[in-house]
């Protein structure tokens, strides 16, 4: 004797539609997160970089006054996700960042080792950025009823 097996599912449609509201806040609410903590980042990265930085053969704050001013920050949208790209412009920061040979009459004399700015300030950010795009997500399961 073949024995049938039946059941029935409803509200399947309702679930579909707050999947389909959820996806449509996602980029949006990614973006947000994206700039809220590229923001975090450049601010972090800016203040390690006043900390650290040791004042050259001029003032204390023309030394740094190039560091201060020259951040950047932008939100790429691209093809497989979006990127925030953070950056400083001034002209000699990846000496700084990287380091450099000091050089005299065409000689290495030495090696300035670099600060690693930007490097120390992603390591910051490591486990922060999981967890705010955790809560994110979380946020907006919360808000259409799905968690």
């Amino acid at each position: 004797m073949a024995d049938t097996f039946e059941f029935s599912c409803e509200g399947l449609e309702e679930l579909e539609r707050d999947l389909e509201k959820v996806i449509k806040k996602c980029p949006a609410q990614a973006e947000a997160t994206l700039k809220r903590l590229g923001r975090k980042f450049k601010k972090a990265a800016k203040e390690r970089a006043e900390a650290e930085l040791q004042s050259h053969e001029r003032g204390e704050k023309e030394k740094k006054k190039a560091i201060r001013e020259k951040w950047g920050l932008k939100v790429v949208d691209e093809d497989v996700g979006m990127v925030v790209l953070i950056w400083n412009s001034a002209r000699h920061f990846h000496l700084i960042e990287n380091g450099h040979q000091i050089v005299k009459d065409g000689k290495v004399v030495g090696f300035v080792r670099g600060y690693h700015i930007m490097e120390k300030t992603r390591a910051d950010f490591q486990e922060v950025v999981p967890k705010q795009f955790q809560k994110m997500v979380k946020k907006i399961l919360k808000e259409n009823n799905l968690a």
